[in-house]
């Protein structure tokens, strides 16, 4: 940008430029020119100078010849006798012949003191007086000769230079005055010794400008004083050599000079001619600088028909090109590039500065479409809070039109809501340059408020003053909605509106570290509805429901304000309460109030009235007390006891109860060790038919723990099955299975036996399952019809229907099927027609107690009825005696299974006993 006080520069065309530029180049030739010219003429006119200078010098030698003559001649005139006598007669004589002697002289003679001529050399008629004359006077006074005078003679009647000498005699008296005249032609003879060349002249001027004399004389012009007043300038400024205008009107070069002889003013001039010399020099340069300029022409018509045309058209290419940018088509391009390189870069350049203001218009519109488009009200402030731009998200969410708001504060949107610190907060971050972020509760247009998270940043100008304030706001008024219902939706429950789980931990925990800090005691209840289940079945979800509201609000009308009232799970609900009062009958009682008030029977708006018992757990807690989720473990431990002991009951947690979690915990770390090692080992009890041939073996996984105590499946089963570790060691088994049932079909005499593995339902029920049992049947190559997998009631619940697909999908693999326990559920019935059973297993509980008791002995002979016709093969298990044998036979039992023939034993054992080959290697934890 130009400097304000800068004076603005008048532009100049880019020809003239050119013009100057070349006359700017063509300048030293005509120097040169010139200079050689200079130097040339110079060297002439010195050459006339020298020339002219030497025709003065003999000029003057001429004149001191003349003087040393005269002198002589007085010399003798003065010493001759009859000058000393002044005689006359005989002084004209002499004067006479001397006269004779002496060229160019129109006189000799003398005067006597008085001025009377007395002597001449031309005779005259009469008497003579000098005394007048300047020349006599200042003989008078002198002693050797004087100054001429130019006079006309008043003897010889002609003009010349008259000389005086003074003659004295011993004493110094004046006698006489000796005179000489020197005639004009003298000075003619003396030029025309010079035989000056053509052209040259010569002149004798007086004091009045008359020519005395003029050499050539056939050219003698007719002088006037003007024509000769230069040159008496030219004397009287001393300038001996001078270039004027000649008496002919010819200009020469002039050397001027005055006789030394003369006391009368008079100018000898000596011109030589500059036509012969300096003209032709003169001429030579002149026609030198027109050949030059003729020269410098074709030069500057060709620089300009070649770079002329070239830079013309370039420079309108440009210009079109730079109009067109500045016009706002930033896609203009120049096409046609200069074959100049330094043109050429200006074409880039042009052509780079179109591209990136292309680039950064493009940037600008998605910028400036971004800002607008922008789902964020975006406001830009000057530094005095005065509206300058918002966009439209600005007046979609204030509801103020931009006229409305243009010049306004932002203020027009504070109705009070916000809190002042948190404008006091604002504006001092953004007086100290920095950006501030944080949330304003503002009011619309039309009076609703809303929320919005707002980041205010100063803008810097060039010399980095805050110049305006750009204000970025979104509308979180839905979000802060959201959060609330989210909070509401993560710490309370939909259906009671009481706190939930995460609620009450968080209340426990503060509970906890509060008693902590003094002595208060709290304590944690946990209140079970019993046979919940059964209600939902039985009477519906919306009655459960119901009746789940009303047991909040009972639970809550027997709590203070500060306890805590949650609903834990579906029908589990949690009280904390933070401080006893120091009385531990308080819990007693609160459980039992709340244990009578639940127990109270419930109208639900269905006409029928509602019983409904509850199971409660309590644990109390003090300074010293366990973390909270501790707390929760040991009041659902007492919970738990409280329900198994047929529910109806409040137990409070006690040591026993801690020594037995404490025991399940060991056990649970254990067996995840066990799983994770493959501490297991599998035991096999025979099978065997009516007929007492072995047929198989059933596979039962036992675990010896580390201390070589085995561990009872009947504890580990359970807690693997709650952990979900029963998956892995169900994977185990099979596994296991398949590798010795391998092992048997690669002997003849064992390939016929089956082997059977109890699958749970929750390994059944795994989306893998099938390709699990899939791969191990390829891992080993077994024949599949050797395997069963044994499933229980538990396994058949639920989705029947993925359960007969899965069968099917394990039949087509070859697998066989035996139902477990059958006999012990009341829904299995209903499923023997649909799944793809192959053997039933009855239950040894109707096993044990079939020969004494009637209910199981009609089961029993029912289920091994119901088998035969359905094709079913059957298997007994708990054989214990020889007449439960006989029995089971006698009406048609194919399989037994029991300690009578054979107890669960290690591979090696089993085959020891059962088999008449000789037993493999023992059976490590891990293979068969």
């Amino acid at each position: 940008m130009m400097h304000p006080t800068m004076p603005l520069r008048t532009p100049r065309s880019l020809h003239l430029r050119l013009w100057v530029v070349i006359a700017v180049a063509s300048l030293p030739v005509f120097l040169m020119a010139f200079f050689d010219y200079r130097e040339r003429r110079q060297d002439a006119v010195a050459g006339l100078e020298n020339e002219v200078t030497r025709m003065l010098t003999a000029a003057r030698l001429a004149e001191e010849s003349a003087l040393r003559n005269m002198q002589q001649t007085f010399q003798i005139m003065a010493r001759a006798d009859n000058l000393q006598s002044l005689d006359s007669a005989d002084c004209s004589g002499l004067a006479q012949r001397l006269l004779q002697s002496m060229d160019d002289f129109a006189n000799l003679g003398a005067a006597l003191p008085d001025g009377t001529v007395f002597c001449s050399a031309s005779p005259s008629s009469t008497r003579v007086s000098v005394g007048d004359r300047a020349w006599f006077k200042d003989a008078l006074a002198t002693e050797g000769i004087t100054s001429g005078e130019f006079v006309t003679g008043r003897i010889s009647r002609k003009q010349g230079m008259v000389f005086g000498y003074p003659v004295r005699d011993d004493q110094g008296r004046l006698k006489a005055i000796l005179f000489a005249a020197i005639q004009i032609n003298w000075f003619d003879r003396l030029i025309a010794e010079f035989m000056l060349p053509d052209g040259w002249n010569a002149f004798l001027l007086g004091g009045d400008g008359a020519v005395l004399s003029y050499h050539p004389a056939t050219s003698r012009p007719q002088a006037n004083l003007e024509q000769a007043a230069p040159f008496l300038q030219a004397l009287r400024e001393g300038r001996r050599l001078s270039e004027l205008e000649g008496l002919d009107g010819n200009r020469r070069m002039y050397g001027i000079a005055a006789p030394n002889f003369s006391r009368s003013p008079l100018l000898v001039a000596i011109g030589a001619p500059l036509d012969r010399t300096v003209a032709r020099i003169d001429q030579g340069f002149w026609w030198r600088i027109v050949l030059l300029a003729g020269i410098a022409m074709v030069s500057i018509l060709t620089a300009r028909f070649y770079i002329y045309g070239l830079i013309e058209s370039w420079t309108h290419q440009i210009t079109e090109a730079i109009n067109s940018v500045a016009s706002g088509r930033l896609q203009t391009r120049i096409r046609r590039f200069s074959p100049v390189q330094e043109l050429h870069a200006v074409e880039r350049g042009i052509n780079h500065m179109a591209s990136e203001l292309q680039k950064r218009e493009a940037d600008l519109r998605r910028l400036s479409a971004a800002v607008e488009q922008s789902p964020e009200a975006i406001v830009i402030t000057d530094t005095d809070a005065r509206i300058e731009y918002v966009n439209d998200a600005f007046v979609r969410s204030s509801g103020y039109t931009r006229p409305e708001v243009l010049g306004q504060n932002p203020r027009i949107l504070n109705r009070g809501l916000t809190p002042p610190a948190t404008y006091t907060a604002m504006w001092t971050a953004l007086m100290s340059g920095q950006p501030w972020r944080g949330e304003l509760f503002n009011t619309r247009k039309d009076g609703s408020p809303y929320v919005e998270m707002a980041t205010i940043a100063p803008i810097l100008d060039e010399d980095g003053k805050v110049s305006h304030y750009v204000s970025t706001k979104e509308d979180i008024t839905q979000r802060k909605q959201s959060e609330a219902l989210v909070h509401q939706l993560a710490y309370y429950d939909a259906l009671t509106r009481l706190p939930n789980r995460a609620l009450l931990h968080e209340r426990l925990q503060q509970a906890v570290e509060a008693s902590t800090q003094g002595a208060a005691q709290g304590l944690l209840l946990l209140v079970d509805i019993d046979r919940f289940k059964q209600i939902n079945d039985t009477r519906g979800h919306a009655t459960g429901d119901r009746l789940l509201r009303e047991m909040a609000r009972r639970i809550q009308g027997c709590t203070g304000e500060s306890d805590t009232v949650a609903r834990l799970g579906s029908n589990t609900f949690g009280i904390v309460v933070p401080d006893l009062q120091g009385s531990c009958d308080l819990a007693q009682s609160l459980a039992q109030q709340v244990h009578h008030a639940l127990a109270a029977p419930y109208d639900l708006e269905d006409a029928r009235r509602l019983y409904a018992t509850t199971s409660m757990g309590i644990a109390l807690f003090c300074a010293g007390t366990p973390t909270p989720d501790i707390l929760l473990k040991q009041a659902e431990v007492a919970l738990y006891r409280a329900k198994d002991e047929g529910g109806n009951a409040v137990l409070f947690f006690d040591a026993p109860m801690q020594a037995a979690v404490d025991a399940r915990a060991a056990l649970e770390m254990a067996l995840r060790d066990a799983v994770e090692l493959q501490a297991f080992r599998l035991f096999y009890q025979v099978q065997v038919d009516q007929y007492g041939a072995v047929v198989g073996a059933e596979a039962l996984i036992r675990w010896v723990g580390a201390d070589g105590k085995v561990v009872s499946p009947a504890d580990f089963i359970p807690l693997a099955e709650e952990t979900g570790l029963i998956v892995p060691m169900g994977q185990w088994v099979l596994d296991t299975a398949c590798r010795q049932l391998a092992h048997w079909q690669d002997r003849r005499e064992t390939s016929h036996l089956t082997l059977a593995i109890n699958v749970s339902a929750r390994q059944f029920h795994q989306a893998d399952f099938v390709p699990q049992v899939r791969a191990a049947l390829e891992n080993t190559h077994i024949n599949p019809g050797g395997l069963k997998l044994e499933l229980t009631e538990s396994v058949i619940l639920g989705d029947i229907e993925t359960t007969i697909e899965r069968m099917h999908q394990l039949r087509e693999l070859g697998i066989r099927f035996a139902l477990d326990d059958f006999g012990t559920g009341y829904s299995s019935l209903s499923y023997l027609k649909r799944l793809p059973f192959d053997q039933l297993k009855i239950d040894q509980a109707f096993i044990r107690d079939m020969l004494t008791d009637n209910t199981s002995n009609a089961i029993v002979r029912a289920i091994l009825v119901m088998s035969e016709a359905l094709g079913l093969e059957v298997v007994a298990e708990g054989v214990e005696t020889a007449a439960h044998r006989a029995f089971l036979i006698q009406h048609g039992c194919q399989v037994c299974q029991g300690y009578l023939l054979g107890r669960p034993v290690p591979i090696a054992a089993w085959e020891a006993a059962h088999l008449a080959v000789p037993a493999p290697p023992a059976q490590s934890g891990s293979t068969p």
